[in-house]
């Protein structure tokens, strides 16, 4: 039987005397087994081979720490080599995050223009002139859609200029800058309105001196020369050349489906504006019936308003070209000329648009270079 050299941890220098005893043996050693069963609860024996000899080793708290100590080498070694394979970043040269659901942070210029189908809503009106002083309960306004300039019979017709179609229907140019969702905008809405035909309202006040409060026709049609003192004889009452109302507004744009072949959006806005044009009058004058007293008001502001704006638009791939649908409610408070007098109304209105988008400017679309290798 081979022989036994039983040892301390406090005689390690001797037994490495025997054999070199490398970080990797003294490794190897101390994660060996241990006989409990031949130890106290404070040691531990190691059965080692050194020289072709069986060592025992009495092990009394050394491996524990040697392997303790270790351990903690090889964690601060990792961490000084991952240290090593990172770069220092600084976190204020990040560029911001991108706000879900958008595709740039950089401004996009779109243009709309569209045809648009309004109703405008009865309101009380108050005229004010030498001959006619009168408020008339629930007037009523008309549009002016001159419609028939899309029809091909209209562009046969000679001396006929097909490009008039853009200014005699109501119509609607669109300019907006888009940022994050953000969408700022100007429009120039052409509305054309002028007095319903055939009302019969109530009308109170004087009407060339005479004091009337009753319901009656506005223009009564006529009857054979028999032109009664008080009659309303207002012929015409129309908003219709150089009308404009120009606003300014926001909205935010919503992304409902994005595919292959294009995507959906919904904009909801709010504009505030001005409304502007040329107001013209045309009433029948005192006792005659085909002598006329007629006014073209000077082209200026008339009223002050704004309008709430609901768009739905599909537009193709990179959004170059769409088409949408656009309802708008809007009301303007008007104030301007009446014969030789003025006019005072609320005009509320709806408009239901159908029209097409174009892409403008957009820095998604530029083609980036690439350098040369």
């Amino acid at each position: 039987m081979k022989k036994s050299i039983v040892l301390s941890v406090f005689l390690y220098a001797q037994v490495a005397s025997a054999q070199d005893l490398s970080p990797q043996n003294l490794l190897s050693i101390c994660q060996g087994k241990s006989n409990p069963s031949q130890a106290s609860s404070s040691t531990s024996l190691k059965l080692v081979n050194v020289e072709n000899k069986d060592l025992m080793i009495i092990d009394k708290g050394f491996c524990q720490e040697y392997l303790k100590q270790q351990s903690e080498i090889k964690v601060s070694q990792l961490a000084e080599t991952l240290e090593k394979g990172i770069e220092q970043t600084d976190l204020n040269s990040c560029p911001p995050e991108k706000k879900i659901g958008t595709e740039s942070d950089k401004w996009k210029v779109r243009f709309y223009a569209s045809h648009s189908y309004t109703t405008y809503f009865n309101s009380d009106i108050n005229f004010q002139s030498s001959r006619y002083n009168v408020e008339i309960k629930d007037y009523e306004w008309a549009e002016r859609g001159s419609r028939e300039f899309f029809t091909l019979e209209e562009w046969k017709k000679p001396g006929s200029n097909p490009f008039q179609m853009i200014d005699e229907p109501t119509n609607t140019f669109t300019v907006s800058l888009e940022k994050d969702g953000h969408e700022f905008f100007l429009s120039a809405f052409h509305p054309k309105f002028l007095q319903a035909n055939d009302q019969v309202k109530h009308i109170k006040g004087t009407i060339d001196g005479v004091a009337v409060d009753e319901v009656a026709p506005i223009n009564k049609p006529f009857d054979g020369y028999n032109q009664s003192p008080g009659e309303s004889e207002l012929v015409r009452n129309q908003n219709t050349h150089k009308q404009m109302t120009f606003e300014l507004g926001y909205g935010h744009r919503f992304t409902l489906l994005d595919s292959k072949i294009g995507s959906l959006n919904y904009v909801p806005s709010i504009g505030l504006g001005v409304m502007v044009g040329e107001n013209v009058t045309v009433m029948v004058k005192e006792g005659q019936w085909w002598d006329f007293d007629e006014y073209q008001d000077k082209h200026g502001i008339q009223g002050v308003g704004g309008s709430i704006t609901n768009r739905l638009e599909f537009n193709t791939p990179k959004e170059r070209f769409g088409v949408f649908y656009e309802n708008k409610i809007g009301y303007y408070h008007q104030e301007h000329g009446f014969l030789d007098g003025t006019q005072k109304y609320n005009l509320g209105f709806m408009g239901n648009s159908v029209g097409m988008k174009f892409m403008i400017h957009n820095p998604n679309n530029k083609k980036k270079s690439t350098p040369a290798l």
